[in-house]
């Protein structure tokens, strides 16, 4: 709102255009909205990234949630090695699996985000990617340190 005041009144513009407003209508409502910036900031949170006040407040929610989040994650990945005796076969079909769960991950987001769906893919391949490979090293690099 504050560094591209266009850029997001123009976001409002087309949220609005898929709420149904017609061009006058849509003027008058993007004028109220950003004539306000606290109400602005408000309707940006709510319209264009999802989050509604008060749904968030239990801790209980929020950690059973992550919790199970965590595990439909984690258990997918880790599969492998219970079920495959080779530990480098293992790894591989863990690899492969974490691939394929963070691309889809990405393009999963874009129902949130906006983001084309290839570019949200590949970055959260990416950063899911690097985060893993710094885990991994720095597990080896303990295990070597250990030994």
């Amino acid at each position: 709102i504050e560094e591209m005041p266009q850029k997001e009144s123009e976001e409002i513009r087309d949220i609005f255009r898929e709420f149904g407003f017609q061009e006058d209508d849509l003027e008058v409502a993007v004028e109220r909205i950003t004539s306000n910036k606290n109400l602005w900031l408000k309707f940006m949170i709510q319209e264009e990234i999802g989050l509604v006040p008060g749904t968030m407040d239990n801790p209980t929610s929020i950690g059973l949630i992550s919790a199970v989040s965590f595990l439909m994650g984690a258990i997918p990945v880790i599969a492998p090695f219970f079920f495959v005796y080779s530990v480098s076969k293992a790894l591989l079909i863990a690899a492969i699996v974490l691939i394929v769960l963070l691309f889809i991950m990405g393009v999963w987001k874009t129902r949130f985000t906006k983001v084309h769906w290839l570019r949200s893919g590949i970055e959260t391949l990416a950063f899911g990617g690097l985060s893993c490979g710094i885990g991994f090293s720095l597990g080896r690099i303990i295990a070597a340190l250990v030994h």
